[in-house]
């Protein structure tokens, strides 16, 4: 039955099969084949939901979306090019910055690519960059939205390990800004290379402060959020509360850019999100019973001590199968399919829960940049109406230099666990 369990999951992944029936198909298959009560089915799926700290999930995914709809992408942009916008390929920096920035509001890697694409390949059209490029720089810094806190997948993974939400998010901050300098590193060079000058425009001092004074109230909404959960003033699922009164309340009464009949758009996209997610997190709460029951993970860790006993090899390895399941499986999947099989390894040699949460999440990271099944190339590909092939042939250099941040973060633990009292 479990050959079976693994065969028929493989074959349903490959054949396209949506993830969460691909978990909860072989997980059901399993149950009713070896005789344990059905009624297990249902308490599994409801206890696997029923988590305070996964309320946080469908705010946090409506805050991104009012957001993005109210105007405080487009105004954290023109800080950004106030800033770095004269140098040598000024505006890829620019849309890195702003990805990071938005990242720290939306926490989705996806919103990041359909704000950032709207907003910035446009314009870096306009100033002489090539269309594949610009698009190739939103795709590769969009996945910092899972990186920078608030982020969807710390929730996840501090729900399924019981480890700290806040400490996740304080790790999250500077493994955010690793990947965010080894992608403005590729931009300065290949923009050399390809010739693309910075702005030449000068601001005032009193364009600035326009310009800045315009953009507090978006500036404010990180501080606010990710400020407000380590001054201990709300939780993190609180905090995704606040986001959602803060955007509207900002979007429709101070920017103005969203208007009322906005709205139930804006909460209908939102609830499909949320239910797609909290489906597949259902059923892979049957899927980790099965493996549980198996004694699967056991098993795992104990063939990685037969393979080698070496904790940097271990990781290493661990790195490069999250990095294969990138390539084919979406964030969720990976982070409810494989922690529960890797943690226990990573536990044996010692690392650290919230290091290994991290290591799991930027390799998640990539994985959305990852051809062919990348779910930012894909967002990337349609709101800037460039085909994915040709985003695919420039996006090498960054996924290369997103791999050596992941390779600093896992070997270098202190360099984002300092923050962590």
């Amino acid at each position: 039955m479990i050959a079976a369990f693994f065969i028929l999951f493989v074959v349903l992944l490959f054949i396209g099969v949506p993830v969460a029936l691909a978990v909860g198909v072989p997980s059901l298959f399993y149950i009713l084949g070896t005789g344990i009560q059905p009624m297990i089915v249902i308490q599994r799926l409801f206890s696997g939901v029923n988590v305070l700290a996964l309320m946080a999930i469908p705010f946090f995914i409506l805050a991104g979306n009012l957001m993005n709809t109210g105007g405080i992408a487009r105004r954290l942009v023109a800080v950004a090019n106030i800033f770095v916008g004269r140098f040598t390929g000024g505006l890829a920096i620019v849309t890195v910055m702003a990805c990071m920035f938005f990242a720290a509001i939306s926490g989705s890697g996806v919103a990041t690519a359909a704000a950032m694409g709207m907003i910035m390949v446009p314009e870096m059209i306009k100033r002489g960059y090539g269309k594949e490029f610009a698009s190739t720089v939103v795709a590769s810094a969009s996945p910092i939205g899972v990186i920078i806190p608030p982020s969807i997948s710390f929730i996840l993974y501090g729900v399924m390990t019981s480890s700290s939400i806040s400490d996740l998010y304080l790790a999250g901050i500077p493994s955010g800004i690793y990947v965010g300098i080894a992608l403005i590193i590729v931009c300065i060079m290949k923009s050399k290379k390809l010739g693309y000058k910075g702005d030449e425009r000068k601001y005032t001092k009193k364009e600035i402060w326009s310009i800045i004074k315009d953009a507090l109230w978006a500036l404010g909404t990180p501080v606010i959020l990710i400020g407000g959960v380590f001054g201990g003033w709300f939780t993190p699922t609180e905090s995704a509360v606040i986001a959602v009164v803060y955007s509207i309340i900002v979007g429709l009464f101070i920017y103005k850019d969203m208007k009322i009949k906005d709205l139930p758009k804006v909460f209908l996209e939102s609830a499909k999100t949320t239910a797609n997610t909290m489906f597949i997190i259902a059923c892979a709460t049957i899927f980790a019973y099965v493996l549980s029951y198996e004694r699967i993970p056991q098993m795992i860790v104990s063939g990685f001590s037969s393979l080698t006993s070496n904790p940097y090899l271990i990781l290493l390895i661990i790195n490069v199968i999250l990095l294969l399941a990138g390539t084919f499986m979406e964030t969720t999947a990976i982070m409810i399919i494989l922690v529960p099989l890797l943690w226990p390894v990573a536990q044996q040699v010692g690392v650290n829960v919230v290091h290994f949460g991290l290591i799991v999440t930027v390799n998640t990271a990539i994985g959305l940049l990852t051809p062919p099944f990348g779910s930012c190339l894909f967002a990337t590909s349609a709101v800037c109406k460039v085909p994915i092939e040709d985003i695919c042939r420039h996006v090498v250099p960054f996924m290369v230099a997103s791999i050596l941040a992941l390779l600093f973060i896992t070997y270098v633990p202190q360099s984002i666990l300092f923050l962590i009292g």
